[in-house]
């Protein structure tokens, strides 16, 4: 007889292989999209792609409005644009391509739209939207150049690769080590006419799948850096992508990778990533834009009125300068302190003058970081240089200290608010008639060229090059011959002529505010505010404030040291402020 002490044994591998089974089957119920999904994409995500062309404005809301559904889910846009160059000079994109994770790529035919409608801006400028492709900031500075739109959170999928030790090559090889996929790269599709009256089948697979590929890239990658079970994978939901890849947004690859690699060591952001390359070294970034300064910003030297009284901090140089000049006297050494031997035109007041008095800490005001600073200017110059006098003396409030990764960032936030700008107050920022101060005339440097060509290289040029260079000078000068004297002339034409349309940017912005738009005081607390607001500064100085200028015109008015025009061009209520010193002149 058999054993009846083996059937509980049995019976019990049984049952637990029974309930494994069942844990796997509904694991695979709840999770069978997501497990479909990547079976799909492991074989070709690019079988599931969903072209469509827009050509119009209807056409182009409507489909915008399903890549923000498709967005609510997975905020991630595959993003690339397409253009054409004619004679070596490169014209507006004529096609910008968006992909969803869903496997909508979106067309859009800038050079048919002709503008970038309001709601196709509102989803590339939505910071919370991450766009991402191979060199996408590229992309981002063409459409701003062209189309005045500031594409917010771009993000290199190179910086992906290396996080997760794969090669951080181009969209095609990266393409066929991470999905296994063969991306079509035929420069003659590439260079083709992105702007024909129709695309080709050729060309709608090419634009489509260069978005598609970018998207499904990220998907991979990222699943990968966060190294989660797939049971724990959900394409609904891109919760800590925002978080973790902020260093990296907005940032190019080439310029910017050693650089963030220090910082994500030095932080403890992320584990340490081998370099790219046998000989690549870790190296400090260099940009042409953003200048570091050598030394301190900050002396915090002391300056004091005749009576003891202090004034203000300065800096060492102009503490040095009041001294040499026998305007004041040192009567400390530290820290270094001056004593001006004439009544300063004022005195701290307030809490404008406490700013003033109070020293100032000599690291970055957003991260803390007291190394690479460089000034920034919270109002831009281009604003400020067309503030009154009044208005442009003592700034250093709306001067602070910013390490080269944030001077960046912000420099990308300021250009957001520069297009605002430019469409509130129609002040073109970008490429456009109104944005050029001179038109040129082709024609006429047509001639001017053949004209110099004949004067420095004759000899030297073919004899149907020169028969074809005289033919120019004859047609525009309507001679028989042309002289020595026609050549010279020529030679001297001005190839450009006044634009009558000109508009200066930052001069038409402070026009506007002065005259229209509530006064300067409006313009600068937008500026301030929109600091505070992108960069969420930590250690900004003490007393530092969005109503700093204002309050100290104020503070002046009652103290009869400003003009009434200043005061109406900085937008304060004069009438109140008159009303104010009329009473006090009848207390005194």
């Amino acid at each position: 007889m058999p054993d009846s002490t083996k059937y509980p044994i049995v019976t019990a591998k049984t049952a637990l292989i029974a309930t494994a089974g069942i844990g796997l089957l509904c694991i695979f119920v709840r999770q069978r999209a997501r497990i479909l999904s990547l079976l799909s994409s492991y074989r070709n995500p690019l079988n599931k792609r969903q072209i469509t062309v827009i050509d119009n404005l209807d056409e182009c809301q409507r489909v915008v409005d399903t890549l923000k559904n498709h967005c609510q889910a997975y905020k991630v846009l595959g993003f690339d644009c397409e253009w054409v160059t004619v004679g070596g000079t490169r014209r507006p994109v004529a096609l910008l391509q968006l992909s969803s994770s869903k496997g909508l790529c979106a067309l859009f035919r800038l050079c048919n739209l002709r503008q970038i409608p309001q709601g196709l801006r509102d989803i590339l400028e939505d910071d919370n939207v991450i766009k991402v492709g191979v060199c996408p900031q590229d992309d981002a500075q063409k459409l701003s150049l062209d189309y005045g739109v500031g594409v917010a959170s771009t993000f290199d999928l190179r910086f992906l690769a290396a996080l997760t030790n794969q090669p951080a090559a181009g969209l095609a090889k990266m393409a066929k080590s991470v999905l296994n996929v063969d991306l079509e790269k035929s420069w003659r599709t590439a260079c083709s006419d992105w702007e024909a009256p129709a695309l080709s089948e050729k060309q709608l697979r090419y634009a489509a799948d260069d978005a598609l590929v970018a998207v499904k890239i990220f998907e991979k990658l990222f699943d990968k850096y966060e190294q989660r079970p797939f049971w724990k994978l959900s394409s609904t939901q891109l919760v800590s992508a925002q978080e973790k890849l902020e260093p990296f947004l907005d940032m190019r690859f080439k310029d910017t990778f050693a650089n963030q690699l220090v910082k994500m060591k030095t932080s403890g952001i992320s584990k340490i990533i081998p370099p790219i390359g046998k000989k690549a070294k870790q190296k400090s970034v260099q940009t042409r834009s953003i200048c570091t300064r050598a030394k301190a910003l900050y002396d915090n030297c002391l300056l004091q009125a005749p009576d003891g009284d202090l004034l203000c901090t300065i800096d060492a140089k102009k503490a040095q300068w009041y001294v040499a000049q026998n305007l004041a006297a040192t009567v400390a050494t530290n820290p270094l302190t001056v004593r001006l031997n004439f009544e300063p035109s004022g005195r701290a007041v307030g809490d404008v003058g406490r700013y003033y008095q109070t020293p100032k800490e000599n690291r970055c005001v957003v991260c803390g970081r007291d190394d690479a600073l460089s000034r920034k200017n919270v109002v831009p110059r281009e604003y400020r240089k067309y503030f009154p006098v009044i208005m442009k003396s003592h700034t250093s409030h709306d001067v602070l200290l910013l390490c080269t990764h944030c001077h960046q960032l912000s420099n990308i936030y300021d250009l957001r608010m520069r297009m605002k700008l430019a469409q509130k107050c129609d002040a073109p920022f970008v490429k456009s008639e109104k944005a050029a101060k001179y038109i040129e005339l082709p024609e006429i440097k047509q001639v001017q060229s053949a004209a110099r060509a004949l004067l420095q290289i004759k000899n030297n040029i073919p004899a149907e090059r020169r028969n074809k260079l005289m033919e120019i000078l004859l047609n525009y000068f309507q001679q028989d011959e042309i002289t020595a004297e026609i050549l010279e002339e020529a030679s001297n034409l001005h190839t450009t002529r006044n634009n009558e349309n000109y508009c200066n940017h930052g001069e038409k912005v402070v026009e506007m505010y002065q005259n229209e738009l509530g006064g300067l005081c409006v313009l600068e607390k937008m500026w301030r505010q929109h600091f505070l607001e992108t960069m969420k500064p930590k250690y900004l100085p003490e007393l530092w404030s969005v109503d700093h200028n204002a309050d100290r015109l104020e503070i002046r008015a009652k103290e009869g040291r400003v003009e009434k025009e200043d005061l109406i061009v900085a937008g304060l209520d004069t009438a109140k402020l008159t009303e104010t010193d009329e009473d006090i002149g009848k207390l005194a």
